[in-house]
């Protein structure tokens, strides 16, 4: 009976990705209060107490296992406006995203200053987006390049023309092994931006995992109309130095999996290889 209870328990193990019952638990107390969140911030634009709200609903299971498999505070993240879920995950709190929805003074993203749903935090190193999209692809692919040139030149902070030590200004934190997180809902990857980033990404070899989060319209426009063949992840499945996979991303235990993939293999920079995961319908 014991080695049965044994070899089950092993075998949720390995079908959860690793994850233990504690963070399964953890995992969907996460997508809960995702979602809880959007139902209260929908009833408070309904009231005019907040005038701009971007649901999370549908992306829980793939944002909360792109948190779980990364570092926050240690790699960086390039989130688009549906990814409350994973800001939850890095360690974001709800007072913190209620605080930006209302625009208050106290927010400590910005304080009020950024729009709801900008997602920002110094502490997380979630870098505050543009609302322009697609163009936090690009941001993030910059990181990416700052964090291999750091490593490469650690004595590159000093500067030159007199102009001292830069991180006087601005001391920022390279590991060697960090990865850089970016998101993008399947409708902006008609942009230009988007595949810039790829482009520069596959030629330069570089640590950053790109989500594409299709969910079947681009605001109101279907995917079919918008992406030649109505599936972008045939359109770049033949990238150069990628890793890929294409998933369900309401399923949490195969997304996990695969971002688990995706970040072992950015941060192992045996090629500094970009990742391209892909949330399905």
């Amino acid at each position: 009976m014991g080695s049965r209870t044994a070899g089950t328990q092993q075998a949720a193990l390995r079908k959860s990705g690793g994850l233990t019952p504690e963070q399964m638990v953890q995992f969907y107390r996460t997508m809960y209060l995702s979602r809880r969140i959007d139902d209260r911030e929908l009833l408070l634009k309904k009231q005019q107490k907040i005038f701009f709200q971007i649901s999370c609903a549908g992306h829980e299971a793939l944002l909360v296992a792109a948190g779980m498999a990364m570092r926050p505070g240690y790699d960086w993240f390039f989130p688009y406006y549906r990814d409350r879920a994973i800001c939850l995950a890095l360690g974001n709190t709800v007072t913190d995203q209620l605080l930006q929805a209302v625009g208050a003074g106290t927010d400590p993203a910005s304080g009020g200053r950024q729009m709801p749903s900008h997602w920002t935090s110094v502490p997380l190193n979630i870098v505050s987006p543009s609302s322009s999209t697609a163009t936090q692809c690009l941001h993030a692919v910059g990181c990416a390049e700052a964090g291999v040139y750091w490593n490469a030149r650690p004595q590159a902070a000093l500067g030159s023309y007199g102009a001292g030590d830069y991180r006087k200004f601005k001391n920022i934190h390279f590991h060697n092994d960090e990865v850089v997180y970016t998101s993008i809902g399947e409708g902006s990857t008609s942009q230009g931006e988007f595949w810039e980033a790829l482009n520069t990404a596959s030629n330069a070899k570089l640590p950053v995992v790109f989500v594409v989060e299709d969910n079947g319209y681009a605001i109101s426009t279907p995917v079919e109309t918008n992406t030649p063949g109505g599936n972008i992840s045939r359109l770049i499945a033949n990238f150069p130095n990628f890793h890929f996979s294409e998933i369900d991303g309401t399923d949490p235990e195969e997304s996990f999996r695969a971002m688990r993939d995706a970040v072992a293999y950015c941060r192992a920079r045996t090629r500094h290889t970009p990742v391209l995961a892909f949330s399905e319908r």
